[in-house]
């Protein structure tokens, strides 16, 4: 595919479809459509992330079955047993999709909802308190980072994730009286786009990527972290 738009108003209008008719034998009826209008392009548009992402971070070494997430819903636990989810996204990142020590880009698309996220959204055990050991180390700094000019250009609305009420360090749980990011469970940015603002896009690969580049101060600041290997 050479058109960089990549995804067209036949990825929305075929979503919006299975909105309607969300089972199995309306889907397998309809294979086809979904193949050519949603699944090839989505899985082109996540290579070309993905190459683009490498040329920032050659350790990134992942294809597009570790980055992306299935159209298939896992019903096994939810009251909700529709088979099918309404979006496709995928997570580019060292780790892929089970990233969770690495900042990444996620991008979703659907006919509800369309954004781009940076940053670092599930971060295991080990890696949140490192985080917060380093914070806690210079917090001023961090705090800069939160605050840089080129981060908020791109995602107005700053930072984001869900915090802990109580921090495992008793000297940290009082910085964060003053710092209450140390609290965080997540550090992503965010921001919400319409479907036709993604269908305007003449790069919408490099549309993508410009986010993630647009995290630079967040991005070298944890890996900086993981590569020093602090406890």
């Amino acid at each position: 595919m050479n058109n960089k738009r990549l995804i067209g108003p036949e990825f929305y209008e075929f979503i919006k479809d299975v909105a309607a008719n969300n089972n199995r034998d309306w889907f397998n009826k309809h294979k086809k459509r979904f193949r050519n209008d949603v699944f090839l392009p989505f899985k082109e548009l996540t290579e070309q992330v993905i190459t683009l992402m490498q040329e920032i971070d050659p350790d990134i070494k992942i294809d597009y079955k570790l980055a992306a997430f299935r159209f298939y819903r896992d019903t096994r636990f939810s009251k909700d047993k529709s088979p099918y989810k309404l979006w496709m996204g995928a997570a580019v990142s060292r780790m892929g999709r089970k990233n969770t020590r690495y900042p990444e880009i996620y991008f979703q698309f659907g006919p509800g909802e369309n954004f781009i996220a940076g940053g670092l959204y599930r971060p295991d055990k080990d890696t949140l308190y490192n985080i917060r050991k380093k914070i806690a180390q210079n917090p001023e700094a961090f705090e800069a980072v939160l605050n840089d000019k080129q981060i908020l250009k791109q995602f107005p609305d700053g930072f984001k994730g869900e915090r802990n009420k109580r921090l495992p360090v008793k000297s940290w749980q009082e910085l964060s009286k003053k710092y209450p990011f140390l609290l965080n469970k997540q550090f992503y940015t965010i921001i919400y786009y319409t479907p036709q603002d993604i269908l305007k896009q003449e790069d919408l690969p490099v549309f993508i990527v410009q986010h993630y580049r647009a995290m630079q101060k967040f991005n070298e600041w944890l890996l900086h972290l993981v590569s020093s290997g602090t406890k």
